[in-house]
């Protein structure tokens, strides 16, 4: 046989054999470049310069139904651009997007949040554009954002969750692939609802408001994110009801952007003394709630000075209980000895002699 059709047969075996292995691992939307190739492997793992260990195993199929499916591996690290590829550098959530927004059709950015967030009470600089005492506590983008799975809605009964049938069929009039009916169906319905339940927000907030060392360098109360899991809204939400207001719904505006958190002391802040009302009094809480009602403290604690009322009655509470419970306790715990031992005797008493 000639070494030409022999080089061919070669070359043709590699390519098929190449296809075999990155065939499984091809992912419908973001992975053009097969970077699962690698990353697919759960093991997949290195220990940085600063002697931490780092995963570098990607879950394609959560990645997948996750807020950034759509989006290249290249579009949030465009400094690889070989393989194998050096260390990765720390992403920019600011850099332009391999997506076009629809509406303005150009490429998609986060610029207009960092203005937002710059603005805004997590900012690391102050009114002046000076750095704030300990500036790298201030939160950036991925301390609260963990590229949250689609939670889409379900408007079918109830008996599929999260999928409408319904909705599908209409989508497919216009739209011929169903990847893009998923993913476009997933995106939209997911906007209309909370991304999180309440108690997963909580939780996002306790990251920073639950380390006392934060807290108190800053001032600020360690006990803001236990306050609310102590009050009605946060017990129900630890149940997942999600019709309970967590922390955005009432420290940012309605209809503003969660990045445009104002502190207390700000006027314009939603928790402000004069806006705190209307927060409470929205549709979607207490609509027929008078001014009156906002002067209830949700994160009220357990301290003499902040809330002397409420610390006098729970004192009270704790020692009616105990008053009550322990003397109740003592007497059961006598009478199961006298079940147990009916004829022991701890004081011996002499008997009268006749």
């Amino acid at each position: 046989m000639p070494k030409a059709a022999c080089r061919f047969l070669v070359t043709l075996w590699g390519f098929i054999c190449l296809f075999l292995i990155c065939a499984p691992s091809v992912s419908f939307c973001a992975d053009i470049g097969n970077c699962l190739l690698c990353h697919k492997y759960p093991g997949l793992s290195r220990v940085d310069e600063n002697g931490k260990l780092r995963l570098l195993y990607i879950n394609e199929a959560i990645f997948n139904t996750s807020m950034h499916a759509k989006v290249k591996c290249e579009g949030c690290h465009p400094d690889i651009q070989k393989i194998p590829h050096d260390p990765a550098k720390k992403v920019d959530c600011l850099i332009q997007c391999h997506i076009v927004e629809p509406s303005s059709e150009q490429k998609f950015s986060h610029k207009d949040v960092a203005e937002f967030l710059k603005k805004s009470v997590h900012s690391p600089l102050d009114a002046d554009g000076k750095p704030k005492p300990f500036p790298e506590d201030f939160p950036d983008c991925k301390k609260c954002h963990d590229n949250p799975l689609y939670r889409p809605m379900s408007f079918n009964k109830m008996m599929l969750p999260g999928i409408s049938v319904t909705a599908l069929g209409r989508c497919r009039v216009c739209h011929k692939k169903d990847d893009f009916i998923y993913q476009f169906y997933n995106h939209v319905t997911t906007r209309l609802r909370r991304s999180r339940n309440p108690k997963n927000i909580a939780e996002s907030c306790a990251r920073c408001h639950d380390n006392p060392i934060l807290m108190k360098r800053h001032n600020l109360s360690t006990k803001a994110v236990y306050s609310y899991g102590e009050s009605f809204h946060g017990k129900a939400a630890t149940f997942l009801d999600e019709r309970i207001p967590d922390c955005l719904d009432c420290h940012v505006n309605p209809g503003e952007s969660v990045h445009q958190m104002l502190g207390y002391k700000n006027p314009q802040s939603a928790v402000s003394a004069q806006n705190k009302g209307r927060i409470c009094a929205n549709a979607e809480c207490h609509p027929s709630a008078t001014p009156k009602m906002a002067e209830y403290k949700v994160h009220a604690e357990f301290n003499l000075n902040q809330s002397p009322v409420r610390y006098y009655f729970t004192v009270f509470f704790i020692a009616l209980t105990g008053g009550t419970l322990l003397p109740l306790m003592g007497i059961i715990f006598l009478d199961c000895l006298r079940r147990l031992f009916p004829n022991t005797v701890l004081i011996q008493r002499k008997k009268k002699h006749e």
